[in-house]
């Protein structure tokens, strides 16, 4: 009985995730379609078709970048200090007081603001309301300021173009500001959890120190465990053992890696953790010389395709599918791309200590070869 009401419990969920956006996704288009009959009377052109979808191209872009530009403006008023600013893969860092373009993307988002908390404040008195509305807000404020300017104009391209940065300036502000419990929760749902539970507030801060060390250079070992420990009774669970096996694989404790991995892949947790799960606990395993028939059955269609499309831009990958060619297949010229690859990528990484880190490790694979010839 009680795991059919969990599944009740987890479909009820995964619907009101679905519904929320269609409902405020149709309400926009409704409001979208009613702008376009009531102000565009002319017959729809190609230069006017053309017009629309650049427009939603660029809106899209622009409406990102003003959300990520409200987290960091309200973010530097609440005290917190700039670590990186994204829009796609392009990412934009502070280092050394100077500042660096690199390459990053997580999937599921379009673009990232992060910034440092301060280092000893209490959790429980840091602002964290504005930072995390901040986006959502912005992108409502923008949809109010152009609005008198849609509604004056008498150009029907103009009214296009207009119309449209405000359909979906609402939509995002809205999408964003709504609680949703995502595959990765809206800023939001952070905000219900953080003025519900204080323990959020708290787990919030802590990933966020251990975020802003880690671009400072410190590797995941050498952050200090009790940063590790989040105590979330909600999303950030999830994170805890993510961030404390990074800590273990960074110390090459394999054993205990594959130990934790293996828990958090069997665990009914965020899609995109279960996958970074996986991967690592294949990695793990191929380490301490599992059979082939364990690491093959991990590394599954699903896994090889997120795998792949992660490589691009995180670093973890190359390593994983480093140690996937060398030690599990023993094809040395998959494994060398894969590290020609890894050593590319160190350059436009951004965060530093996870590519001290990651190089450490590869070097542990490399050594791992050498002792089995």
């Amino acid at each position: 009985m009680k795991n059919a009401t969990n599944n009740k419990k987890k479909k009820s969920s995964t619907t009101l995730k679905t519904i929320i956006p269609l409902i405020v996704g149709a309400v926009c288009g409704v409001l979208g379609a009613a702008f376009v009959k009531k102000f565009v009377k002319k017959d729809v052109s190609l230069l006017l078709f053309l017009i629309f979808i650049v427009s939603l191209i660029v809106t899209y872009l622009l409406t990102t970048i003003i959300h990520e530009a409200g987290h960091l403006v309200f973010g530097l008023l609440s005290g917190y200090k700039f670590l990186s600013f994204r829009i796609g893969s392009l990412t934009l860092i502070k280092r050394n007081n100077k500042y660096e373009f690199k390459k990053f993307s997580i999937p599921g988002t379009a673009g990232q603001c992060l910034l440092a908390p301060p280092e000893n404040g209490d959790p429980q008195e840091i602002p964290f309301f504005l930072y995390h509305a901040g986006g959502g807000i912005f992108n409502l404020l923008s949809a109010l300021i152009v609005l008198p300017i849609l509604l004056t104009v008498n150009n029907s391209t103009v009214k296009i173009v207009l119309g449209i940065f405000c359909v979906f300036s609402v939509f995002q502000g809205l999408c964003n500001l709504i609680p949703i419990k995502a595959q990765v929760p809206n800023d939001g749902y952070n905000l219900l959890m953080m003025i519900r539970k204080p323990s959020e507030r708290t787990a919030v801060y802590k990933s966020l120190l251990v975020n802003a060390l880690l671009f400072k250079g410190s590797t995941p070992s050498q952050i200090a465990p009790e940063n590790y420990e989040l105590g979330s009774e909600d999303f950030y669970k999830a994170v805890e053992p993510m961030l404390k096996g990074s800590a273990l694989i960074d110390s090459l404790d394999f054993e205990g890696a594959e130990k934790l991995f293996a828990q958090c892949a069997e665990d009914d947790t965020i899609p995109v953790y279960q996958l970074e799960s996986r991967a690592e606990l294949m990695f793990c395993k191929i380490m301490n010389g599992a059979p082939a028939e364990e690491i093959d059955d991990i590394y599954d269609k699903e896994l090889a395709r997120y795998m792949s499309a992660a490589a691009k831009t995180l670093i973890s990958k190359r390593r994983q599918l480093y140690a996937y060619q060398l030690l599990h297949k023993h094809d040395t010229q998959a494994a060398e791309k894969e590290y020609q690859a890894a050593m590319k990528l160190k350059d436009t990484y951004p965060i530093e200590g996870e590519v001290v880190s990651e190089l450490k490790v590869i070097n542990a694979v490399k050594a791992r070869e050498e002792s089995l010839k």
